[in-house]
């Protein structure tokens, strides 16, 4: 994996990946490569089976069988003859063989140049075409292998295939776009899924070793999806090392904690004990009052002592707005001052910033210094104009002690763009507004200030040659750019509201605050709402005023699986906090309802709950207590029955909100979909769902004014079976309706006696050569044992089921425009 660069003064070597020297490789088709050596490759449900005529293999030739398939047929199938074994082969000092990919750039480079020698467009397309589907199938083959736990002895194996099929993908995407067509879908191999194996966590476990702080390391495992990008990450040195870590999870980082009681203000120098400079504050709430910004200016003095501090009104004058991390020692939380060495060494690094010719003041505003810190009224009138210093300032100044230790000017700009996300400032709350409301951001590394969008935009932007370089850093820096600088209101084709909302979340997955009841005042800042309405409430209820100043919201909000919501009434529906490791899904809810146009339906905030149209079922006002009599759980997938004898399996999945419990309720229950379910008449496969739907379980407390007000309790998915499925239950309710036990003896006797009972009805359906078929085909599509036997008790077992629920599995359909109130 040794294309990919290693960032300036790495201390670490390359991952070696072991050559399996194997007599496997051959020149023939990609796709039929195992068939041509004799290996059978069984992807079934529950584990990855290798086999060499029938018969299991050691753990090395499974492993030498996948390299030589997955790794160099794959290359050989892409780029033919321009690359040959030698070209990627290297002995090392201990007599041992390893896969090297220095020459890999240059190899893509030529291959690039040969394969653009043909000129006729749709010739090119329909190659890059076949060439992007063999990667797709290359990686669902590869991610299963790995996912259903091939043994290969050495996970380098098929993390190294990883790499190498994100490599070519990138390429074969980049000569898309420099032919001008519409390019494909990058296809990374970390798919994030919860409950599934990652291929990237070799590299993860190799970080964590290095001292990457758990925080840290969780927000670059959630973001990052190539595992090529996630292994350039891992040789950077671990961010802010010299701090203790020892006490830090995964949802935060103790050593970035503002402490009140240990918190101590920095120097710029170790064994600096200069005194602190005070702001006048007289001078401060004066202009604060006169609705005006203070500002700033250090006047060095000729001769001993220290430099003179002066407070200033804005009037028109350029200045610049200082952003850093209070936890990092430029804050003060007892006084509006700062050490003296600090301010000095600010306004030095104002001055360098670019200015207008003739320039003479380099005022500057910071927080520590123009945010009173008393009188509380005085704070609030500062917090309540916090907007307008960041988007005023000419500059906003980045001051990140990580950075502030790298000189720019030897790195690359793929090694910039990782270093700033890596950064303390990239992941505090309150900096996120500092930087979007900015109109030029500077980060200052150690020898300069560094505009990061100015060091992509003067990249060398040819798509051909394709580089990594430009690939890994392009990513990180639109990465960037969602984080920093890209605003929801301008999202073209959605609403401002949700583009707002969404863009919002997704900057703030991955931040952090140390007084969590700041985040409403950020969120009001950052979507320009009036911050009188927040900074007059107290503290606890800023968050129930932000939901409550939404006139609408976008309908995917009620769906959010945000680990934590409201527990005010009528707010239940809302996220507590737009911070914490989750996904834009996981947060906004489905992407088609998250997303809607301006005039599309959007969800109404109301004292009672959160009003709402949409589909949905409600089921028979008996199942509950149906389920009690027999013990039924909700572990299990419920079978119910619409009027057009369509049958779903409903799914319970995680409570809606914390603190709820749907086997305590007795009420009449109900399902609110995202959409309706329609049937596929097209496909072939009968036992497949025909579709898919998620939604929520909620219990009807009343209906007023063709509205259901409803308690919401658990997320929900809803299939429609499949129509050889749907003939199956037929079958089995079919078998209960000719034996017609009464309810009270299935109450009383065990499952297995009931199931006897039912034998001869059984017997006589599977009689029917094509129910017989059908049954059988359905338990080899679910993997079980298709013996007549086997059938029969699973046919009874089901018989039992459908004759104790009965009618209560029926649920009836409501209409499309139904207005639910959820709460």
């Amino acid at each position: 994996m040794d294309h990919i660069p290693l960032p300036h003064k790495c201390s670490f070597r390359h991952l070696q990946v072991p050559y399996l020297q194997s007599d496997l490789l051959d020149d023939g088709d990609w796709s039929t490569y195992p068939q041509r050596h004799g290996w059978q490759v069984d992807l079934n449900r529950k584990q990855t089976i290798l086999l060499q005529h029938h018969d299991k293999r050691p753990v090395a030739e499974n492993a030498a069988f996948i390299q030589s398939w997955l790794y160099f047929g794959l290359l050989r199938e892409v780029l033919k003859d321009h690359i040959t074994l030698n070209q990627l082969i290297q002995r090392e000092l201990d007599g041992k063989q390893y896969i090297s990919t220095q020459r890999l750039e240059s190899i893509l480079a030529a291959w690039t140049a040969h394969f653009l020698k043909e000129d006729d467009i749709p010739t090119l397309k329909g190659r890059l075409d076949k060439l992007y589907e063999l990667l797709l199938e290359h990686r669902t083959i590869g991610l299963t292998v790995y996912m259903l736990g091939a043994n290969l002895g050495d996970d380098s194996i098929l993390l190294s295939v990883a790499v190498l099929s994100e490599r070519l993908l990138a390429t074969v995407i980049d000569i898309h776009a420099h032919l001008g067509l519409e390019t494909p879908v990058e296809q990374a191999w970390r798919l994030r899924t919860k409950g599934l194996p990652d291929i990237g966590q070799r590299i993860i476990k190799s970080m964590r070793v290095r001292g990457w702080c758990p925080y840290d390391l969780r927000r670059i495992d959630i973001e990052t999806r190539e595992v090529s990008m996630l292994y350039y990450y891992s040789n950077l040195e671990a961010p802010r090392s010299s701090k203790d870590h020892g006490g830090c999870s995964e949802e935060q980082c103790l050593a970035m904690m503002t402490n009140p009681l240990t918190y101590k203000l920095s120097h710029c120098y170790e064994g600096c004990d200069c005194p602190l400079l005070f702001a006048d504050q007289v001078e401060v709430a004066g202009i604060l009052t006169r609705e005006s910004i203070p500002l700033i200016k250090i006047t060095p003095i000729t001769g001993p002592g220290a430099p003179k501090i002066t407070v200033h009104e804005l009037h028109d004058q350029d200045f610049v707005a200082i952003s850093h991390v209070w936890a990092e020692g430029a804050g003060n939380l007892c006084d509006n001052a700062l050490q003296t060495c600090l301010l000095e060494n600010i306004s030095d690094l104002a001055k360098k910033l670019p200015w207008d010719e003739g320039q003479s003041d380099f005022p500057f505003w910071i927080d520590t210094l123009c945010v009173p810190v008393r009188p509380p009224e005085l704070q609030t009138l500062a917090l309540n104009k916090m907007r307008a210093p960041y988007e005023r300032a000419k500059h906003v100044l980045v001051l990140d002690p990580h950075l502030r230790c790298l000189d720019s000017k030897i790195l690359t700009p793929t090694e910039i763009f990782a270093q700033v996300s890596c950064s303390s400032w990239m992941r505090r709350l309150w900096t996120l507004q500092e930087g979007r409301l900015a109109k030029k951001v500077w980060f200052q590394f150690a020898d300069q200030a560094v505009d990061v969008q100015n060091v992509f935009f003067v990249l060398d932007r040819r798509r051909i040659p394709s580089r990594f370089e430009y690939w890994i850093g392009a990513a990180l820096y639109i990465r960037l750019w969602m984080h920093i600088w890209h605003r929801g209101d301008r999202v073209a084709n959605t609403s401002a509201v949700a583009a707002s909302l969404s863009s919002t979340s997704h900057a703030l997955t991955s931040r952090s605050v140390s007084v969590p009841t700041d985040e409403a005042l950020c969120l009001f800042t950052l979507m320009g709402m009036d911050l009188t309405q927040v900074t007059a409430v107290p503290p606890a209820d800023r968050m129930a005023v932000f939901w409550r100043a939404f006139q609408r919201v976008p309908r995917g909000l009620l769906f959010s699986r945000a680990p934590s919501k409201m527990s005010e009434p009528g707010l239940h529906w809302a996220p507590s906090s737009f911070m914490g490791f989750q996904s834009d899904k996981e947060w906004n809810g489905p992407q088609d309802l998250s997303s809607p146009k301006e005039d599309d339906p959007h969800a109404v905030p109301t004292s009672a709950g959160l009003q709402i149209a949409l589909p949905g079922l409600i089921l028979h006002k008996d199942l509950i207590a149906r389920m009690r009599q027999f013990d039924f759980t909700w572990n299990v997938d419920l079978i119910v029955q619409d009027g057009n004898s369509k049958s779903y399996a409903m799914r319970l999945e995680e409570p809606w909100r914390q603190g709820i419990d749907i086997s305590a309720s007795s009420a009449q229950l109900a399902i609110i979909l995202t959409r309706e379910l329609i049937p596929n008449h097209q496909s072939s496969e009968i036992f497949s769902f025909q579709d898919l739907s998620v939604g929520l379980l909620v219990s009807v407390d009343k209906s007023r004014d063709d509205v259901l007000y409803v308690t919401a309790y658990n997320h929900v998915a809803l299939e429609l079976l499949g129509k050889g499925t749907q003939r199956y239950l037929s079958s089995a309710r079919l078998c209960a309706e000719r034996v017609n036990i009464d309810h009270a003896i299935l109450l009383d006797e065990l499952h297995t006696a009931s199931k006897e009972r039912y034998r001869k009805a059984a017997e006589d359906i599977l009689d029917d050569k094509a129910t017989l078929d059908l049954l059988a085909g359905q338990a080899r599509h679910l993997g079980e044992k298709d013996e007549y036997e086997s059938l029969l008790d699973d046919l009874m077992d089901t018989t039992v089921v459908a004759a104790r629920f009965g009618d209560c599995s029926k649920v009836q359909k409501v209409a499309v425009s139904q207005q639910w109130c959820v709460d």
